[in-house]
Order: structure tokens, then sequence, then C-alpha cells
């Protein structure tokens, strides 16, 4: 539902752009479904991406929160 009334609100402000000009509500929702449909396709990219990153580690923080090692020499006799 509030992707319609957002479709709706995209195709009178196209409406508006376009002197007002009566006639042309098909082209204008047509257009506003285009430009929504591209919004949420970049969104889900973008969301993608973010999950992507947030679960990629760089290397020096592996590193940091290795356990330390420890060096073991011969014991003397």
């Amino acid at each position: 539902m509030k992707r319609h009334r957002d479709i709706q609100k995209l195709a009178y402000e196209l409406f508006e752009k376009s002197g007002r000009c009566h006639g042309r509500e098909i082209e204008h929702w047509l257009e506003a479904e285009r430009i929504m449909q591209a919004r949420e396709m970049d969104r889900h990219a973008a969301d993608t991406e973010a999950a992507a990153v947030k679960k990629h580690v760089p290397r020096s923080d592996v590193r940091r929160h290795e356990p330390k090692k420890t060096v073991r020499t011969k014991k003397s006799k």
C-alpha cells in the first residue's frame, strides 16, 4: 500500500513538472513506477553491499585477535 502511495505522489510530481499537462496520466504513472523500481534496486544493492562489508574482517584485525604464539625452547640439562 505504501509503494502505491509513493508512486502516486511521484506521478503527481511528474505531472506538475510537465506543466500540469492533462492526458499523460499513464505516462506519468509508468515513469513513476520505473523511478521507484530503480530506487528500490539501488537500496537493495546498497544493503547487500553493506552486509558484505560488515561480514568482511580486514586482515590486520584478524591478526590483532589471534592468540599470541609462544616460543618453546629446549630445557637445559
